[in-house]
């Protein structure tokens, strides 16, 4: 289903955007991997050649509409049309909300909230002048459920849900889709940084799923007309009732609190010691 499709991922030199790209490379599509940080695209380009797969990389910042213009017209330049759209990079930057940078705070709007929107919006114009398309944009269960000290982030994940199954809801009827992908906390070098704030304790409530989980559950979202899919589906299922009376998040909290404290001690201390904080510049990836 993938054969030859031209499919556009960003923030693909994270965690789960390797996965991804090599996920989609090995199914025939042909790929252009965008990320801000060149060096660690060049690598990823070579591993996927290595295996005899075809990929292009585009250095690209999300948060500039102009970037995405540039990029649009460098794929169609080289492909005469796109055919899929994953919008994977973001950010994210623990902290109280009262003590939080300006500076932080808007990071976090402009790589994953804005560079969801220009993304869309950029390759909307191609895709209703070509009659067909996929979008699918990456949120997170924090989408969905309160995230106490990475409120910036959490609202990010809100606005991409709602941003998200709006638009699926005004391309009802033609040929161009719109997915969101909503998954749990997952083992990436982002998680690591997380796990530097005690302030992050939603993000360690059970177990990291695995960048590979991740990958194939965006895979179905590529290939299937799914407008959400929660990962795992079990407790994505868990989140949204949860919501539906947010009087219970709020009685389940303290524990869940220490739950997520315990976990983050328990996590440290199997840590190596020395281990130095990812980059989170604009456009990063997951």
């Amino acid at each position: 289903m993938l054969k030859d499709k031209v499919v556009v991922i960003t923030g693909a030199a994270g965690g789960i955007g390797r996965k991804l790209a090599a996920l989609l490379a090995s199914r025939g599509a042909r790929l252009v991997l965008t990320d801000i940080r060149k060096e660690k695209l060049e690598e990823l380009e070579k591993a996927i050649k290595a295996e005899g797969l075809e990929v292009r990389i585009v250095e690209h910042d999300v948060t500039r509409p102009e970037s995405w213009d540039a990029l649009v017209s460098k794929v169609l330049f080289a492909f005469g049309r796109i055919d899929i759209l994953i919008n994977n990079a973001g950010v994210v930057q623990p902290a109280a909300a009262w003590e939080i940078s300006r500076e932080k705070v808007e990071q976090q709007l402009n790589v994953n909230l804005l560079g969801t929107i220009y993304g869309c919006r950029a390759v909307l114009r191609v895709m209703k002048t070509q009659n067909f398309g996929k979008i699918v944009n990456i949120a997170s269960l924090g989408g969905i459920i309160p995230m106490p000290g990475e409120a910036v982030y959490c609202a990010t994940k809100f606005g991409i849900r709602g941003y998200s199954l709006s638009l699926a809801a005004e391309l009802q009827g033609t040929p161009v889709e719109v997915s969101v992908v909503l998954p749990d906390s997952v083992d990436t070098p982002q998680l690591a940084y997380e796990l530097m704030h005690n302030e992050a304790v939603m993000s360690f409530i059970g177990v990291p799923l695995k960048p590979e989980k991740v990958a194939r559950g965006i895979l179905k979202a590529v290939t299937k007309n799914k407008r959400e899919v929660l990962i795992p589906a079990g407790m994505g299922s868990v989140c949204r009732t949860a919501m539906a009376f947010p009087r219970l998040f709020f009685l389940l909290f303290p524990l869940l609190k220490r739950i997520g404290s315990r976990n983050i001690a328990l996590r440290r201390e199997k840590s190596k010691e020395g281990t130095e904080a990812p980059a989170v510049g604009s456009g990063a990836g997951r």
